[in-house]
């Protein structure tokens, strides 16, 4: 079986060569890699061009900036491999990685996670292998909350459910892959995890994850309603949906009290509240099995509108991490 790896690049310059490396360096050979440039203004294309001259198994498009959502769909809809891989241009794998996978042989094959800083220290491992024994509607409820990480590099999937079901990643800046994992996972017939870090993932401070959006999550939750309606399931997932609303408001109000100060969170925590009160559904329960703790935990502040201790817990855990 061959495994498509679409690495979406955008100004990698400075590391790219060591993603593309950990490729060249499988156990397993039989893989194609598409290098999508998604309009970068540095060095990178040049890199991607050289690298697709050195091996024939290497194929590089470029689009004009459209984000990695975009870059991610232009490797879709070229690549031709059994199983499709995603990874980041400032990530790396493990050498076994390939061969796991084929192993398996699941439609969908999740894996565990190391977190390194930029240094390549260990920051952390994502176990996501703590997963497996659950049942599918279990492990795909958690994944919609994001208990489950759900972004496109944990997982591999075969090309097969991808292309049947005409599934692509959304144009938002951050979640995109919520969608496109929920989906890949719904229409699954089997899955499987391994159970040990085969891919690292680098956190950089200037990452997405760390900019100033103050409501990251809140369009993706609305559309993968949106989605969940179209494929006509919004009456199963419809609380655990609710669930989702809810962690997509914590996390915004965190970002809200790391970004302003006491009297403008106030304001924007009070809008941002209001919005979730229209936005649940409150014809069904809440699904709490499924959120994460720090939500739950979380929620009381929300439902109680105690604001104001939410943004000194909020100010005091993020300096206490520091």
């Amino acid at each position: 079986m061959k495994i498509s790896v679409i690495v979406p690049v955008y100004n990698a310059e400075r590391y790219i060569s060591r993603c593309v490396d950990s490729i060249l360096k499988q156990t397993y050979s039989d893989w194609e890699l598409l290098l999508v440039d998604d309009g970068s203004k540095d060095n990178s294309l040049a890199i991607l061009n050289d690298y697709g001259k050195k091996d024939s198994r290497i194929r590089t498009f470029h689009q004009e900036n459209a984000g990695a959502g975009a870059a991610r769909n232009v490797g879709l809809e070229n690549a031709i491999g059994d199983y499709i891989v995603f990874i980041d241009s400032d990530d790396f794998v493990e050498p076994d990685f390939f061969s796991l996978i084929i192993e398996k042989n699941t439609d969908v094959v999740f894996l565990d996670v190391n977190r390194r800083r930029e240094d390549y220290s260990i920051d952390g491992v994502e176990k996501l292998s703590i997963f497996a024994n659950l049942p599918k509607d279990d492990v795909l409820r958690n994944q919609m909350t994001g208990k489950m990480l759900w972004g496109g590099v944990r997982k591999a999937v075969k090309r097969g459910i991808i292309k049947e079901h005409k599934i692509r990643f959304s144009n938002h800046k951050v979640g995109e892959e919520a969608i496109y994992s929920f989906l890949v996972l719904y229409y699954a017939q089997d899955y499987s995890f391994i159970d040990k870090p085969v891919y690292n993932y680098i956190l950089h401070s200037d990452s997405l994850s760390q900019s100033r959006l103050e409501d990251p999550w809140g369009d993706v939750a609305q559309y993968l309603k949106e989605k969940i309606v179209e494929i006509g399931v919004y009456e199963k997932y419809a609380d655990t949906l609710n669930a989702f609303f809810i962690t997509a408001a914590v996390v915004s109000l965190d970002k809200i009290a790391q970004n302003n100060n006491f009297y403008d969170f106030k304001r924007k925590a009070k809008a941002r509240v209001l919005l979730l009160n229209q936005i649940l559904d409150k014809e069904r329960k809440v699904d709490t099995a499924h959120i994460m703790n720090k939500v739950r935990f979380a929620r009381h502040f929300l439902k109680f509108r105690l604001v104001d201790l939410f943004f000194l817990i909020s100010k005091g855990r993020r300096t206490l991490s520091l």
